[in-house]
Order: structure tokens, then sequence, then C-alpha cells
């Protein structure tokens, strides 16, 4: 038999007069592909969660009524009842926005997503919807093996946020009664500067901010919180709640 030379990718032996290959991979190789992989995962989270989180800002509009109810219509998302806008520019900028948000999920930039209820006349925030998601790769792609997501980890991670939407149609149970004289904004926090892409989003300060068009402010208070889910399901770990900062519109 012969043997390998050191430096050379691919060295031919001869063993009993037949040709094998001996293939030697670089660490770096596997670095790459693990580098690749994790990307892949990431990539393949943000798309069920953007379509999870265009799904809950429709509902969320529905059932805190600040479109008239007449513009939506019943969908199903996860296999849960949720609501759909039937009117097109609202459409358009929400599937814009997260658009947007879908690239800066897929490098990894995002922290949490807000959809704050404002006042039409003050901008003051109402109340807002927060998300707070953490993707964790550490142990979802550790090995080449793994560069797609396995068919249960999305049913997994479907399932979680098919409870999610659940508990988003009863919120306006529990939460103060409103009525339609407000506007909406989405925003995002992240743990560095984003590039932006389109007037959907905006940048904002680090310590809260306000939302687009420069209003937004909250006020003094920092609003009754209520917690509306947790989950954890493979990568993404997400917490979900509701402020409302008193000055419901009744």
């Amino acid at each position: 038999a012969g043997k390998a030379t050191a430096g050379r990718e691919v060295d031919w032996l001869e063993v009993e007069g037949q040709p094998e290959i001996q293939i030697s991979v670089s660490c770096s190789f596997f670095r790459v592909m693990a580098a690749n992989t994790k990307e892949a995962l990431l990539r393949e989270v943000s798309t069920v969660f953007c379509e999870f989180l265009e799904a809950a800002t429709h509902t969320l509009l529905f059932i805190r009524n600040v479109y008239p109810p007449e513009i939506f219509e019943r969908r199903r998302k996860f296999n849960v009842p949720v609501r759909q806008s039937r009117h097109k520019d609202l459409n358009d900028y929400i599937s814009g926005a997260v658009a947007d948000m879908k690239q800066w999920m897929d490098k990894g930039l995002i922290e949490k997503v807000v959809l704050a209820v404002e006042d039409c006349a003050t901008k003051e925030q109402i109340e807002r919807f927060v998300f707070e998601v953490d993707v964790d790769l550490t142990d979802q792609a550790q090995s080449p093996a793994k560069g797609q997501v396995q068919a249960h980890s999305q049913a997994e991670l479907e399932d979680a946020l098919k409870q999610v939407l659940l508990k988003i149609n009863i919120a306006d149970s529990v939460m103060p009664p409103v009525r339609t004289d407000a506007t909406f904004s989405l925003y995002v926090h992240a743990p560095t500067t984003i590039p932006q892409s389109s007037d959907d989003w905006e940048s904002l300060p680090a310590e809260e901010g306000g939302p687009r068009g420069g209003g937004g402010r909250a006020g003094p208070e920092q609003g009754a919180i209520l917690p509306l889910k947790s989950v954890q399901a493979g990568a993404l770990r997400m917490q979900v709640y509701a402020q409302s900062f008193g000055r419901q519109r009744g």
C-alpha cells in the first residue's frame, strides 16, 4: 500500500493492484460547512417566524379594533383561525415591513419586534405587543449532516407558534377596551445598527426610542405588563407580552 503525501488534498494509492482514493479534509472545511449549516438553519427559523409575525400583526390589528372589522377576512395559519386585512395598501405595508425585517433576522440581528398602537392625534403609544426573540444555534447545527431543519423540528416550531396565535386570539378578553381612533407602528430592537432598506422601519435609540415617524412616545410610566405566552422550540425562544399605558381609548 502506498502512503499519503503530506500537504496533498487527494492521493492515489495502489492496494492489491486496484486504485483507491484517499481524501484529506482540513479543519477549515468543516468550519465553513458548520457556518453554512448555521446560516441555513437561521434562515429557516427566520422564514417560519416571519410568516407567524405577519399573521399575528393582522390579527392584533383586528382584535384591538385599530381598523374597522369589515376590512378583515378569516384565514388560517398553522391551522389556527386568524384574520387578514383585505386592504391592499395595509397588506403591502405589513408584508413589506416583515420582508425587510427578515433580511436582518436572517443574519441574527433581531432581539425584539414591537407592534405599537398609537393615538392618532398625539402619537403617544396606547399599548404595544412585544415579541422578544432569541435564536440559539449552539446545539442545533454541530455537523454538516444537519444542513436542513429536520421535519420534526419545523413541526415543533410551527406548533409553538400556533400556541402563541391561539393566545393572541383571546388577548382582547383580558385587555382594556379600545375604540377606532388609533394607528400603529412596527419597530425592532437590534444589538447593533442595522441598515435601513425602506421607509417602513426607522432606527431607534438604544434605550427604547419611538417608532416610525418620530412619534410613539410611551410617556414616563412603563405601563402595565400582561404576559401572553413564552415558547421554546428547537433554536427559537420567544416571549410575547402586552404593555398598556393607561390611556386606553374608551
